[in-house]
């Protein structure tokens, strides 16, 4: 079942792997977003920076300016770039601020948490260079360390909802796909995801596009009221100013994804360099015998229309590519589609599989979009930058993705 209203939008995302591993005017909602609390983390960025002592300027994007042409010249070429060997090119042109701000888990409240501060330094997690070690550790990591500080300092941490909903906290959208892992929101979300595709309109609009919910293989959700909201740097949330998800109440099938409302939002508060955050009014797995998701909550049933090419052209490239994280070896990643039962029940991871491909058009199938080596979304594994062995999967994928149109 479903319900909605005017307009639509639509992130937390991946830890890194790899190297590195038109409407009325309304008032204003109030009762989703508050002061004060916790959910899941983000990423914030540039803009200006407000405290008890007064408007100050905000310096994370002059610091960052300031070390660019090092970080770059010491993580990017051949690594951190798109393409690079890293699976992981938050150094992609030709805005490197945005592509850094926006990589999951660097920009955080808590500096000291960086993905930038506790993985690329001594131990066996990151192989390569080490900013904690000569001569990285009396240059470079200096400069990261006090840009990310600034970052932090304009980050206003928006508050759960007065109604003691989930809440995902700001975080910097990528322009292109995003996906926002519902994870660290409660027991039995690991996996479940958000997602969308951002696209800055103008300097004061953003566009997210075809926003999905994905649930896992094992649990249902409930969606009631999402509210998005808009974090300008260093200042508290500006929901959407229509609310435009007030009337959402949506389930969503165990294995079966959807689109959320209309899947279409263009938030016509937006600013430079502003972060988006996320409040929920209810948010609950749900049973397969509630969740009746039908044309709205997913294909009832889930399920592919041709498994035998999935056996011959997709399992050989997903068992090679794909099978360590989904199989069981990440539970997030298990989660979120679950190939567990590739080898010994096809139709199943078939079917989950199938709701991260896009049959009438296959080449903007997520499964494409996240792993491509050439692009800038957050997922861990992108063929370690190799572009004949992405096109390669590529290519045999999109024979058994064609079979399901």
């Amino acid at each position: 079942m479903a319900r909605w209203g005017l307009t639509l939008v639509g992130l937390a995302g991946l830890a890194l792997g790899g190297a590195m591993t038109a409407s009325a005017c309304v008032t204003q909602p109030s009762g989703l977003l508050g002061g004060g609390g916790s959910g899941a983390g983000g990423s914030g960025a540039g803009g200006t920076s407000t405290g008890s002592g007064g408007a100050a300027p905000f310096q994370g994007k002059q610091l960052f300016d300031m070390l660019e042409p090092t970080f770059y010249t010491s993580c990017g070429p051949g690594c951190h770039e798109a393409g690079g060997i890293a699976d992981a090119p938050f150094l992609s042109g030709p805005d490197r601020y945005q592509s850094v701000t926006s990589w999951p888990n660097f920009i955080v409240k808590d500096p000291t948490q960086s993905k930038l501060v506790t993985y690329p330094v001594s131990g066996p997690q990151h192989p390569y260079k080490k900013l904690d070690q000569p001569p990285l550790d009396t240059t470079l990591f200096p400069q990261i360390k006090a840009w990310l500080a600034a970052e932090a300092a304009a980050i206003v941490t928006a508050g759960a909802p007065d109604a003691g909903g989930p809440f995902v906290q700001p975080f910097a959208p990528i322009m292109g796909f995003n996906a926002v892992y519902l994870t660290p929101l409660g027991p039995g979300l690991t996996g479940m995801a958000l997602t969308f595709n951002a696209d800055l309109i103008t300097a004061g609009a953003l566009e997210l596009t075809d926003i999905e919910v994905h649930p896992t293989a094992t649990n249902g959700l409930h969606v009631v009221h999402p509210l998005f909201a808009v974090n300008p740097v260093g200042l508290p949330a500006d929901p959407d100013p229509v609310d435009s998800f007030s009337n959402v109440d949506q389930y969503f099938a165990a294995g079966a994804s959807g689109v959320l409302g209309p899947g279409t939002l263009i938030l016509t508060n937006w600013q430079t360099n502003a972060k988006l955050s996320l409040a929920f009014q209810t948010l609950e797995l749900v049973s397969a015998a509630t969740a009746d998701a039908g044309a709205e909550g997913g294909p009832a049933g889930g399920g592919c229309k041709d498994v035998a090419s999935f056996t011959t052209n997709a399992q050989p490239e997903l068992q090679n590519n794909c099978f360590t994280c989904h199989g069981g070896a990440n539970a997030q990643a298990m989660g979120a589609v679950d190939m567990s039962k590739l080898t010994s029940d096809p139709a199943a991871a078939c079917a989950q599989v199938r709701n991260r491909v896009s049959p009438a058009t296959p080449a903007q199938s997520q499964i494409f979009v996240t792993t491509d080596p050439g692009g800038n979304a957050a997922h861990p594994y992108k063929f370690g930058g190799s572009s004949s062995k992405f096109d390669a999967f590529k290519t045999s994928m999109t024979q058994w993705i064609q079979a399901e149109q």
